[in-house]
């Protein structure tokens, strides 16, 4: 089990009539629990040259545990005093923080749901038969539907993680989203077969989106780094 421990100090003499000193420590647990948090994407940087300015997803619910107590540490380094990131969850505004700052806050990571469908390699397929999807094509290396369908399944999807069952592959959303699969399928997906081969697209299921993304948009086209990291169950 990790320990993990948080602290937050803060001191003014001029901030109240008499002065301001107080420290409170917590550890660092998994939900209802008095296990720690135990991963951790670890301390990175985000540079943002956008222009025009554009927003960037620091962290996706989906790589979250979903109503899970992990915490987020987001710090801006610019140097700047009039620069600043807007910090949101999905599309609601948390706040700004300018030069300097820095926030920790809780994250449930509530998330949405992954879209799927399954292709099935079938009837007559030949060696140098393709099938394209996603930007990626499988050139068939023989006509055994079973062993394209390998193919397919050992290929790297830049929006999708598969898995085969003997011809069928099951096809999952990399990131929750609202757009149709089969549409998605459908439009991506060519079939270039010398006989009768097909790639039947079937069993789709609909994804909803996350609504608990963590989203930063910084002020200006002009360099500036977000300083980042997420605990996590």
């Amino acid at each position: 089990m990790a320990t993990t421990t948080a602290t937050i100090t803060l001191d003014s003499a001029d901030l109240l009539t008499n002065v301001l000193s107080f420290s409170t420590t917590a550890s660092l647990t998994k939900a209802g629990t008095s296990t720690g948090l135990a991963e951790t994407t670890g301390l990175a940087r985000t540079n943002f040259t956008n222009d025009p300015v554009q927003s960037k997803v620091i962290f996706r619910s989906d790589d979250a545990t979903n109503n899970g107590a992990n915490k987020v540490y987001l710090k801006n380094l610019s140097t700047s005093a009039t620069q600043f990131f807007t910090v949101y969850i999905d599309e609601e505004e948390m706040g700004r923080l300018y030069a300097g700052d820095w926030a920790f806050f809780p994250w449930t990571a509530t998330g949405g749901t992954k879209e799927t469908f399954i292709v099935t390699i079938a009837n007559t397929w030949a060696a140098g038969d393709t099938w394209t999807f996603d930007g990626i094509t499988t050139t068939a290396a023989n006509s055994t539907v079973a062993n394209i369908a390998t193919q397919i399944n050992n290929q790297y999807y830049p929006n999708w993680t598969t898995t085969v069952s003997t011809a069928a592959i099951t096809f999952t959303a990399r990131h929750s989203m609202d757009a149709g699969t089969v549409v998605t399928a459908t439009a991506d997906g060519a079939t270039v077969t010398a006989g009768d081969g097909d790639a039947v697209i079937s069993s789709s299921a609909l994804g909803v989106a996350t609504e608990s993304d963590i989203i930063v948009v910084p002020s200006v086209v002009t360099t500036m780094d977000l300083e980042h990291m997420l605990i996590k169950e």
